[in-house]
């Protein structure tokens, strides 16, 4: 035999102390990396989501053209003016997002022209046979909310007409983008 005697013993007093201070020890802290570490991340995180856009927002991209092999622009804009754009890239390039805010009086002009009535009629259905991206031009869809109703406008599909005030305006938000840097 090897000399190594087992000897069986029963937790005393001071094991189970041990036992229990470590316990709240680690609940202690593990405690405080929740509340200093995780938790603000998770605050900060769900603040992001809690804004929702619903009484106006314009949502705008072109297609058509000589564009089919790369990714056409397209908008975002909130109805506090911020808006985000996706300029146009080649196919295989990546470019970034340009964000900011709109001029007030560009977003102000738009607005004006965004009513009920004036959104319904637009967003009618028609067929055309002349759309302009038929022959390599530009067509533009949008979708617009209001007050949390969707409506989609497009200068092919819908009564959106393309030399209307309504178009001439969403015009000057197309030229607006194309020239910030």
């Amino acid at each position: 035999m090897s000399g190594h005697h087992k000897v069986e013993r029963d937790a005393t007093r001071q094991d189970i102390l041990i036992m229990i201070v470590t316990f709240v020890v680690g609940v202690s802290a593990g405690f405080y990396l929740y509340m200093t570490a995780f938790a603000p991340q998770f605050e900060e995180f769900s603040g992001q989501t809690e804004e929702v856009y619903e009484d106006f927002v314009l949502e705008g991209a072109q297609y058509g053209g000589d564009r089919m092999g790369g990714t056409s622009p397209s908008f975002q804009i909130l109805e506090n003016g911020s808006f985000r754009y996706l300029p146009y890239t080649q196919q295989g390039e990546i470019t970034d997002a340009k964000e900011g805010v709109v001029p007030r009086a560009l977003l102000n002009d738009i607005k004006k022209l965004m009513t009920v009535e004036n959104l319904v009629t637009a967003s009618a259905i028609v067929t055309r046979g002349d759309c302009v991206s038929y022959v390599d031009g530009l067509d533009y869809a949008y979708t617009v909310t209001l007050d949390g109703v969707n409506f989609n406008l497009d200068t092919c599909t819908t009564n959106l007409k393309s030399e209307g005030s309504m178009q001439i305006a969403l015009d000057k938000i197309w030229n607006y983008f194309e020239t910030i840097e």
